[in-house]
Formats: structure tokens, C-alpha cells, sequence
């Protein structure tokens, strides 16, 4: 875990809220009043984390010092009751699994069917996360689930389809 750095707390109605990034990750908000806004994103940077401030929306009412910190980022807590950082921690003992919000593969074009991927994972302490496919075509859907070494060469298969389906015949492209 991560340390939260400790800022400045007024009390006063926060009218900025700070973006916490580590890496890639958006890892947390601090909300703060103008007066504690420049002095806040310095603590944030030298904690090593990313401050990004952006306005905060009209209908949120924060005190200045709050900080809320996502459960799937790097600064929350590692014993999150055993969820790996990508799980979306709803209702996992039910289901017997870890899953990760589906990701829709979306061409923004009518497609014959949907698909969507996402992570899951088994209970079990030992468990490997894997990547379950699924695609849906009226009311009939499909899953496959691949080891993370499968999808892996998937990928890589697939981006050597994909450079095959660009070089068309005559120097003209498909894509």
C-alpha cells in the first residue's frame, strides 16, 4: 500500500477536487477550498503521487481535507477482505468468483453480436486470474475462459491476423 500523504483540512466547503494518480491508476480524490488547493497538490507531489485538480461538480458537497480512496486503486488497503485490486468487490462469495467490470469490445458500428471481456478469479487463495470472453447474440450468449498465458498469446495471434487483414492484395488495405 501506498502512503496517503496528510493534508491540510479547513472544514470549509471544498470547491476543488484533486485527482490522485500512481502509474496509470486513479487512486484516490482529496477535496479542498481555494485556499488549501496549491499547498495540497505540493504534499500530494512530494508523496510521489500524480495531483491532476479539476472543478468539482455543482450537486457534491465535500469539506475541505476529505479524501476519498478507491478500493481498486494502489493506496487502498491490501487486505480489502481478499479482493485482488481489479475485482469490483460486488457480491464475489455468491457468484464463488473475483470478476473485474465487463469491457465491452465496441467497433461503434451495428455488429452481428456483442462481446465483452473481463478478469476473473476463484475464491480459493490459490487461484490464477483468467480472462473470460463473452459474446451475446439475441438471447443466446457464449463464454470461454483463457488462463492469462492464453490470452496473452491471443494477442499476439490476433494483432498477426489484424497486420494480415491491413496488407490486402494489389498494395490496397482492408482496414
Amino acid at each position: 500500500m501506498s502512503t496517503l500523504p496528510t493534508l491540510p483540512i479547513c472544514g470549509e466547503p471544498a470547491t476543488v477536487r484533486i485527482e490522485l494518480y500512481t502509474a496509470d491508476s486513479l487512486d484516490a480524490c482529496a477535496y479542498t477550498c481555494p485556499a488549501h488547493t496549491t499547498h495540497a497538490a505540493a504534499v500530494i507531489a512530494r508523496a510521489g503521487l500524480d495531483a491532476h485538480p479539476v472543478g468539482l461538480a455543482p450537486n457534491v458537497d465535500r469539506p475541505c481535507g476529505y479524501v476519498h480512496v478507491y478500493a481498486t486503486g494502489t493506496l487502498a488497503e491490501p487486505a480489502d477482505q481478499g479482493h485482488p485490486r481489479w475485482c469490483d468487490r460486488d457480491d464475489c462469495q455468491r457468484r464463488g468468483e473475483h470478476r473485474s467490470r465487463a469491457r465491452h469490445v465496441d467497433t461503434n458500428r451495428p455488429e452481428a453480436f456483442i462481446v465483452g471481456v473481463a478478469l476473473v478469479q476463484a475464491l480459493h487463495p490459490t487461484a490464477e486470474p483468467m480472462v473470460n470472453l463473452t459474446s451475446v447474440e439475441g438471447s443466446a450468449a457464449a463464454s470461454l475462459v483463457l488462463s492469462i498465458g492464453q490470452a496473452r498469446v491471443l494477442r499476439y495471434r490476433l494483432a498477426q491476423l489484424l497486420g494480415m487483414a491491413r496488407a490486402a492484395p494489389n498494395g490496397g488495405s482492408w482496414v
